[in-house]
């Protein structure tokens, strides 16, 4: 940036040397070491310019990483009660417009207050060398046009606001209109209503022909007023030639500079608006950043959870619902045990479950594990001693060996996750895949069936290896994969606390207690014998 405001700043004094060799030396070899030296300052500025526009790039690029992975680490650390009034595509839409914008308006307006502000420091010194009477003059002549372009966009400018208000205001009436449809149809109001409509939407009409009129205005007498000042200047220059205090070649040497001076200053003066508008933008990504990440108040580490789960007056209701969606829940899993949710309602599935998961926090009552409160335990501890497969297996878009070996498992051994993979019944069609366990499966699992995806989801449990077990309405579409699908189920939930939600009580062998939640009380808990 220093080398283009230096090139800019230079191009006024090769000017002066180009006109003194051509109209007053009359100097060919000194002509052509000027244009030489001219070409070599064009060469200088583009090699300097193409570096600028790479490192400034780059900058940009790694900021909007930056600024990215700070979103990720905030969306993925929140609290789940945030997530309750998160609309999800639009807010997500939001924060990623915001931290492009961001990235490239950032630095454009560094750019330019950096660059054009030292073309200007270099344009003034270059004048100051050139002519000190002329440069007081030039300093405050040069801002006289910029201000009159801010005035003539600031006065347009207000027509589009009256215009846009005018437009909000006839789509909100159109919008009440079609609601009432049926009214203004049955009794026969569409004339009435369309003549109504035309006289809300005059306005608009009318802002156009102002905003018009006032360019029709406002634009002719804003460029008469700026080809006056210049062709002031341009005469006071001819009127400095003849007495000697300004020769020709420092005439165009200044004039030059002063036509150089226009767009940096104009680019500095629009910079405020411009960064008041990305301030919107700015706002919205940092009071999501700002939002309170998940704090972890767990203080004990397990070694080694048995798997003992205690449920003692546990009541939960959202921060804003009266109505709890559990309460009175009293129940003890012992280690190893494989428990039955039927009855259930979706809401009281996903709060039993976070509420395991630590995700959420009961209302009243506590949680035990093997006779630990749930929130003395650390979180990251607590995670690793529980695995959960829903019916929806969450996989990425990358091979089967890293989606098996997924999160803190990264490190496993092949062998690890070949063994996983063969417990699971996966090898069986992870072999017939083009590069087996290195494959693909594509986004969602896209390549694999639903069946095939679970299965990597029980891999993915057996290499973790938890003591807490929670399967989440896990099912096959054709017998064969059932059995399958059981088999595999059956060999994961050995030596396991096994917490299964399913509306129907699926064929396991070991399957130890129903308990059916309605109302979100235990309405029976009993035996799987007793249920037979």
């Amino acid at each position: 940036m220093l080398i283009i405001a230096t090139t800019s700043a230079s191009l006024p004094i090769l000017i002066k040397q180009l006109l003194d060799s051509t109209f007053i030396q009359k100097d060919s070899a000194l002509l052509q070491t000027t244009l030489l030296a001219m070409i070599t300052l064009f060469i200088v500025r583009s090699v300097a310019s193409s570096i600028s526009i790479y490192t400034t790039t780059k900058a940009s690029g790694q900021l909007g990483i930056d600024l990215r992975r700070d979103m990720f680490n905030k969306l993925l650390t929140l609290p789940v009660s945030f997530y309750t009034h998160f609309n999800k595509k639009s807010e997500v839409d939001r924060l990623v417009s915001s931290i492009n914008q961001i990235t490239h308006h950032t630095t454009r307006h560094i750019t330019i207050l950096v660059q054009d502000g030292l073309t200007i420091i270099g344009l003034v010194i270059c004048i100051l060398y050139l002519n000190h009477e002329l440069t007081l003059l030039l300093l405050l002549v040069s801002p006289l046009p910029i201000l009159i372009i801010q005035m003539t966009h600031d006065h347009l400018n207000k027509f589009n606001q009256k215009n846009l208000c005018a437009s909000d205001n006839l789509i909100q009436h159109l919008l009440q209109s079609i609601q009432h449809c049926r009214e203004i149809r049955l009794n026969g109001g569409q004339d009435h209503e369309s003549h109504r409509l035309s006289k809300i939407a005059e306005p608009i009409y009318h802002a156009e022909i102002q905003q018009a009129l006032s360019r029709a205005v406002l634009i002719p007498a804003g460029q008469i007023t700026i080809a006056l000042i210049l062709i002031a200047m341009i005469y006071f220059l001819t009127q400095q030639i003849p007495d000697n205090p300004l020769s020709l070649d420092k005439a165009g040497a200044f004039l030059a500079a002063a036509l150089l001076f226009i767009n940096p200053i104009q680019r500095i003066a629009n910079t405020p608006k411009q960064l008041e508008q990305d301030q919107r933008n700015i706002e919205t990504l940092f009071l999501f950043l700002d939002q309170v990440s998940e704090q972890d108040t767990g203080t004990r580490s397990l070694e080694h959870v048995a798997g003992k789960l205690t449920f003692e007056q546990v009541r939960f209701c959202h921060d804003t619902q009266t109505k709890p969606i559990l309460r009175h829940l009293n129940l003890t899993i012992k280690p190893h045990e494989a428990i039955v949710f039927t009855g259930y309602t979706d809401a009281e599935k996903n709060a039993l479950i976070d509420l395991v998961l630590r995700l959420r926090q009961p209302t009243s009552g506590k949680i035990l594990v093997d006779d630990q409160p749930l929130t003395e335990i650390q979180l990251n501890n607590l995670h690793a001693n529980i695995g959960i497969i829903t019916k929806d297996a969450a996989l990425l878009d990358e091979k089967v060996a890293g989606n098996i070996a997924y999160g803190a498992m990264k490190c496993a051994s092949e062998a690890k996750i070949t063994a996983a993979a063969h417990a699971s019944h996966a090898m069986e069609f992870i072999r017939q895949m083009p590069e087996g366990l290195q494959t693909r499966i594509g986004r969602n699992g896209a390549r694999i069936s639903k069946e095939q995806c679970q299965k990597i989801a029980i891999a993915r449990v057996l290499l973790k290896n938890p003591s807490i077990l929670i399967l989440d309405e896990i099912s096959a579409t054709n017998q064969l994969d059932a059995d399958d699908l059981c088999h595999a189920l059956e060999r994961l939930m050995q030596n396991r606390t096994t917490l299964i939600f399913n509306q129907d009580v699926p064929h396991l062998k070991k399957i130890d207690r129903v308990v059916v939640l309605k109302n979100g009380c235990i309405t029976q808990n009993f035996t799987q014998g007793n249920a037979d």
